[in-house]
């Protein structure tokens, strides 16, 4: 996760502790929103907020491996604006500990004005549905932080950096 961060801040992700044992839960994130730099140079009013719980799980030892691996319990990758207002709200938070649906989704502040019919037009709130999206990689938002919304990149090497987090989690999206 540190890898594909650090391809659009400097600030480092801190760990609910520096103990990581085999079936406990453990967060991930930053202490507060960071701001992102615009590609032209100086900061461009975005916040990228982080929250990631994960556990430690040991498996049965197989040659050439290891005998644990980490897994995804939560995640929640938010874009703020200035005021920090969401503007996207990437959640997985399956489980009754956590509000809404247990599916992968989407939170958009946004707001269509769909025609329905052929004289009647309807308001659609879109931050308050759960779009659904699959399972969304840290590492596939900063892409889309970068290649999207003209973010730049901390980095020089980027591309190989956020490809090389996908592959460590078996996500490759090329």
């Amino acid at each position: 996760m540190g890898w594909a961060a650090s391809c659009v801040t400097a600030q480092r992700l801190r760990h609910s502790t520096s103990a990581f044992e085999s079936g406990e839960r453990h967060t991930v994130g930053f202490p507060e929103p960071v701001p992102l730099r615009a590609a032209a140079g100086g900061p461009n009013g975005l916040f990228l907020d982080i929250a990631h719980l994960f556990a430690i799980v040991e498996e049965e030892r197989v040659r050439f491996r290891p005998p644990w691996r980490v897994t995804t319990r939560m995640y929640e990758y938010r874009l703020l604006d200035h005021d920090h207002k969401e503007l996207l709200v990437y959640h997985w938070q399956p489980g009754p500990e956590f509000p809404g649906p247990d599916h992968p989704h989407l939170h958009v502040s946004a707001a269509l004005d769909a025609q329905v019919d052929a004289v009647t037009r309807r308001g659609i709130d879109l931050d308050k549905l759960h779009v659904a999206t699959g399972p969304v990689s840290l590492a596939a938002v900063i892409r889309m932080l970068i290649e999207e919304f003209r973010i730049a990149p901390q980095r020089r090497d980027w591309r190989e950096t956020l490809e090389r987090a996908e592959t460590a989690i078996g996500n490759s999206p090329r």
